[in-house]
């Protein structure tokens, strides 16, 4: 029996359902690991993507790897993406509400209301069959959200889904994220 194609690709890019998925694709996803392919997992806040019907950290366990649930919701507070093992540079990513991640090597952090690094949102994981594990505990950064225009600490009053999100580096920091994890995937 053929699979489908994405558990055939050199990256599996997760952005969780928002009701759920179902228990048997757990296996897939992480034999997909295990067979030394790569894996972008990008979970969102709890009202958008509940962390017990998506099974996500069912997922990550076997890597080692926990979503926490909520943190606190500080307004358009942005992210800072660490220059590094993935990045070139520091990277200003738009942060709104999401999660805090466990394990891995943290690399990107939630900025505090005083624009200090807070938590980690963003990890990842190299294993010793080349496979190689992101994990974003925020979407906004995937969405390609975000704009140099941004004001952090600011939300639209009217309408909320107008707000202009700070964080302006959001393209070149999932080019930098998909590469990271390309450059190790077999096929």
């Amino acid at each position: 029996m053929l699979r489908p194609a994405p558990w055939r690709a050199s990256v599996l890019r997760f952005r969780c359902p928002l009701d759920g998925r179902p228990r048997y694709a757990l296996a897939p996803i992480v034999a997909h690991v295990n067979s030394g392919k790569s894996l972008l997992l990008v979970l969102d806040e709890e009202k958008r993507q509940s962390l017990a019907k998506t099974g996500v950290n069912d997922i990550l366990a076997p890597f080692g790897m926990k979503l926490s649930g909520d943190t606190p919701r500080i307004v358009n507070t942005g992210a800072i993406a660490k220059a590094g093992e993935i990045n070139r540079a520091d990277r200003q990513v738009p942060y709104d509400g999401g999660r805090e991640i466990f394990g891995g090597t943290p690399f990107a952090f939630q900025l505090d209301r005083n624009g200090n690094l807070a938590q980690p949102y963003a990890a990842y994981k190299k294993l010793d069959n080349g496979a190689r594990i992101v994990v974003m505990a925020e979407g906004m950064a995937s969405l390609f959200l975000g704009s140099p225009d941004g004001v952090r600490l600011h939300e639209d009053p009217v309408n909320p889904g107008n707000t202009n999100w700070w964080g302006k580096d959001s393209q070149v920091f999932m080019e930098e994220v998909l590469a990271w994890l390309l450059a190790a995937a077999r096929p």
